[in-house]
């Protein structure tokens, strides 16, 4: 007895399928209204016209809520379902609004919805009149009012109104007022300041982040706990010369705290036993100077590999800083400016891959691709064989014996491939092939697309 045809996975195939034209994606919205459900709306990059009125109009409420949940949706259409008649796609709406603007009257009517967690998500969209802020704080449900109360709202309340939220009667209300209304003290800058306090986590950041006063600074560098030392020693206010007392430190994370401040020189940096080269650490003063090329090729040649590996992991490099990383003795180092830099050759791509089998976004750069990757379809390492597909030359023969690879993931790459011979992509649209890879192949005709829904339908 055969296998029943595939046809939930033809659909998800051909719902991410991006040369799939609009009659197969108005015929998908029906297909998969139910069952699979239409996320497929909301993750495709584009929709067409066609598709997106079709959806709009679609008598399944679950499709039309699928479409709020598009990020790149048009205002228009979302205003069109802020009106829908099922209050769960309103909702959706009104969840989308925080990201898509809408015209004041869409928003005056999501906070007059009759169902009261629709309205409940309108508060904090952006636009939102003040008067439509009041109604929503004044609202017959406690969560709506709730909403309403934020920090970055309460000052726009009129005092009436904050006075009874003061004193509203539900607990969840007067926990937001508390909320809004809750100040951050400043943290002490003095010694004496500093004594009088009596909560840790502000003494810690106090050490990590305050102006400090120098009689503040000599104490924290003297203090007994490694913790507070090592905040002290990453604090950019700490005078140098305190910092540098604690270059000797006995606790080797404070050493390495000191070792990667912004105002060493780098005779001082080296001088540093941090001891911890493969400690993560994030640098925001290496980022700050991205628009200075002379000073990332400086700091290229730093002799901590963490500065470097700080400067490697920056978007944009000038090729005197690319060049010096890309020889870097540190695979972290390297690894960064693979992963990070837009500007790293893609032959140190290929190397950081092959060394590491990762990690996966690599191959997916376009500087990755290249002649010669096909000698990688023979590893025994799948992430190896994964990456040959990389190969823009590679042989129809290699490509379909990767379509029938022991990795799932290799297996899936290659049916997806539109270099794929059509007469083996066709084979991997049977049952116990690779019919979901296959169907989301952009160079299946949308003769066998409409033939699989056919086939769908029937099954």
């Amino acid at each position: 007895m055969s296998d029943p045809p595939p046809g939930r996975e033809w659909l998800a195939g051909l719902a991410a399928n991006p040369a799939a034209p609009p009659e197969v994606l108005r015929r998908l919205l029906d297909d998969t209204a139910e069952g699979d459900g239409a996320g497929w709306l909301a993750s495709r990059p584009e929709l067409p016209d066609g598709v997106l009125e079709a959806a709009l109009g679609h008598p399944d409420w679950r499709v039309r809520a699928a479409l709020a949940e598009r990020p790149g949706l048009e205002p228009e259409a979302l205003a069109a379902l802020a009106a829908d008649r099922e209050r769960r796609v309103r909702r959706a709406a009104a969840s989308a609004a925080h990201r898509v603007p809408l015209p004041e009257s869409v928003l005056a009517a999501l906070a007059a919805d009759r169902d009261p967690d629709t309205r409940r998500r309108v508060p904090g969209a952006p636009g939102l009149p003040v008067e439509l802020l009041v109604r929503l704080a004044q609202d017959g449900s406690p969560p709506v009012r709730a909403a309403a109360v934020a920090a970055n709202s309460w000052c726009r309340l009129p005092p009436r109104v904050r006075t009874a939220l003061r004193a509203d009667r539900d607990p969840a209300v007067r926990a937001a007022v508390q909320r809004a209304l809750r100040v951050e003290r400043p943290l002490p800058v003095t010694l004496a300041g500093y004594i009088a306090e009596s909560d840790p986590v502000r003494r810690e950041r106090t050490a990590a982040g305050a102006a400090l006063e120098r009689a503040l600074g000599q104490w924290l560098v003297l203090d007994d706990d490694p913790r507070i030392r090592r905040a002290a020693a990453g604090n950019p206010r700490l005078p140098t010369d305190l910092a540098l007392a604690l270059a000797t430190d006995p606790d080797a994370a404070v050493r390495l705290a000191v070792s990667l401040r912004p105002d060493l020189t780098e005779e001082q940096r080296s001088a540093v036993d941090h001891g911890a080269s493969e400690v993560p650490a994030e640098l925001p003063w290496v980022a700050e100077r991205a628009g200075d090329p002379a000073e990332l090729v400086r700091l290229a040649r730093s002799g901590h590999p963490l500065v470097r590996r700080a400067v490697a992991a920056l978007r944009h490099l000038p090729g005197e800083a690319v060049a010096l990383l890309a020889e870097d003795p540190e695979p972290a180092v390297r690894l960064a400016l693979a992963v990070h830099c837009a500007d790293a050759p893609g032959e140190l791509l290929r190397s950081v891959y092959a060394k590491l089998l990762g990690p996966s976004s690599l191959p997916a750069l376009e500087r990755f691709a290249a002649p010669g990757l096909a000698r990688w379809a023979e590893r025994p390492e799948p992430a190896l064989r994964l990456a040959a597909l990389r190969d823009p030359e590679l042989a129809p023969e290699v490509l379909a014996r990767l379509a029938e690879d022991p990795d799932e993931s290799v297996a899936r790459a290659a049916a997806g491939d539109p270099r794929l011979p059509l007469e083996v992509l066709l084979g991997l649209l049977e049952s116990g092939a690779r019919p979901g890879a296959a169907a989301a192949n952009p160079a299946l005709p949308v003769g066998f697309m409409l033939r699989l829904l056919d086939l769908a339908a029937g099954a």
